[in-house]
């Protein structure tokens, strides 16, 4: 049997990760595309830091907080526990 208040804080808990995940994402490609922008606009610097820092914020959206913590939640949830 599944605990009420368990599970509401269980699911509010994957709403903050996937939120988490989702803005990570976004601020991902936001960089990445400033970062493409800087480089062809002759500061390779600048272009540089920000296209790191994209990858580094996909990986964490996508990878850390989607793939690694959002999913084995989810899986757990569909499956009652």
């Amino acid at each position: 049997m599944v605990d009420v208040p368990a599970a509401a804080v269980e699911l509010i808990e994957l709403l903050a990760i996937v939120v988490g995940a989702g803005a990570a994402s976004v601020a991902g490609v936001l960089l990445e595309r400033f970062g493409l922008s800087a480089a062809t606009g002759g500061d390779f610097v600048l272009g540089a830091w920000a296209v790191a820092m994209g990858l580094l914020a996909l990986y964490v959206g996508i990878v850390a907080l989607g793939y690694e913590q959002a999913v084995p939640r989810l899986r757990r949830i569909a499956a009652g526990e």
